[in-house]
């Protein structure tokens, strides 16, 4: 897929190809495969529809009846579980770099599940779709398919009738002029798309739609409002908190930034486009959060951050009350060190003095 074309938001089919992280293998052991399968089709918020499984790689096609960023999320951390229960190590397993594509259910959903139970063949590891066994190809062969993977929604498409629809896919499977989809190449120049251009603009009408309504200037208070609630607890300035030269700094406050605007059901889009970054930085941002501030100071601009404080107050007046209860980055280092029950001297947290406005030396190391 092009870097540069956007992903989709909001509900609909996508279909998602992800990696191991680090470039590990996924799986390990025969025993990650059928648990893998589970955990899918487990997944809240979503009905699994197709999946196949490499030693590296797995494809799959989830209909998400919720953003897709949350879905990705509860996989991640699924994997990463279940790694630790069979191996004992916590770590990583599946990569942050996922760019989903809507899929088109009307236009191309039969010719995406076929692609994806064909991939074994062409990759030159089974003769015949049937014989490999990490897909969901045994259960649209089935005449009766387990009820923890939706197969009618693919079959009820190619075949007329509700009989004799395993036999209508064994002859699509045996077709050599059947449709293969190039799941490399989006249909839609700048969103990633398979099937008719026109779905993206509908899926952005309906995503807006789900979005609380805001006008610009709204929006524009909002991350102002942010940046100086951010800005006013860590006692430095709008100016250093947003000059990206201060690398250590910026990438350590603005995620808060993000956060908050996040808590008020902004999309990933939104909020790039207000503090002028990458969309796809933006679900890396809030993904580190907790590893890089203690619960203790989330709790506490969680509370300063409420809607009712926000609709009665002046972003002047909000900006006020928060700036009058300052946290240094020494008192997010030691909420840090109480949790972990560890000193909180500086030889312990080098960090804390990365923080310090006034050292920016340090800070732009």
């Amino acid at each position: 897929m092009d870097n540069r074309q956007k992903t989709l938001h909001g509900p609909g089919i996508y279909y998602f190809r992800m990696t191991g992280a680090r470039q590990q293998a996924i799986f390990r052991s025969v025993f990650e495969y059928d648990y893998a399968a589970h955990l899918l089709s487990h997944i809240d918020g979503s009905t699994l529809l197709a999946y196949v499984f490499f030693d590296h790689e797995i494809h799959c096609v989830l209909d998400c009846q919720r953003d897709w960023p949350g879905i990705i999320d509860d996989i991640r951390d699924r994997f990463t579980d279940q790694h630790e229960r069979l191996w004992d190590a916590h770590k990583a397993v599946i990569s942050e770099e996922i760019s989903p594509v809507l899929v088109d259910e009307q236009a191309c959903l039969a010719d995406l599940i076929i692609t994806l139970h064909q991939l074994p063949v062409s990759r030159n590891l089974v003769p015949d779709a049937s014989m490999y066994s990490w897909s969901s190809d045994h259960h649209y062969r089935s005449l009766n398919p387990p009820g923890w993977i939706d197969c009618g929604r693919m079959l009820n498409q190619v075949c007329q009738t509700r009989h004799n629809r395993s036999l209508r896919y064994e002859s699509l499977m045996n077709t050599t002029h059947a449709t293969r989809m190039n799941l490399n190449e989006s249909d839609h120049p700048e969103f990633l798309l398979f099937g008719r251009p026109a779905l993206a603009e509908k899926q952005q009408a309906r995503a807006e739609m789900n979005q609380p309504g805001r006008s610009a200037n709204e929006l524009r208070r909002l991350r102002d409002d942010a940046l100086q609630l951010i800005a006013g607890r860590f006692g430095i300035t709008l100016e250093s908190l947003k000059d990206s030269s201060f690398r250590r700094q910026y990438q350590r406050l603005m995620p808060l930034v993000a956060w908050l605007l996040e808590k008020r059901q902004l999309s990933y889009e939104t909020i790039a486009d207000l503090l002028d970054e990458d969309e796809d930085t933006i679900p890396l941002w809030l993904r580190g959060i907790p590893a890089d501030h203690p619960q203790s100071l989330l709790d506490k601009l969680s509370a300063l951050w409420s809607p009712a404080e926000y609709s009665t107050e002046s972003p002047a007046e909000s900006s006020a009350e928060r700036s009058s209860g300052t946290t240094s980055p020494d008192d997010e280092a030691e909420a840090t060190a109480d949790q972990e029950g560890e000193p909180t001297d500086d030889a312990v947290n080098p960090d804390a003095d990365a923080e310090k406005p006034e050292n920016k030396d340090v800070v732009n190391q």
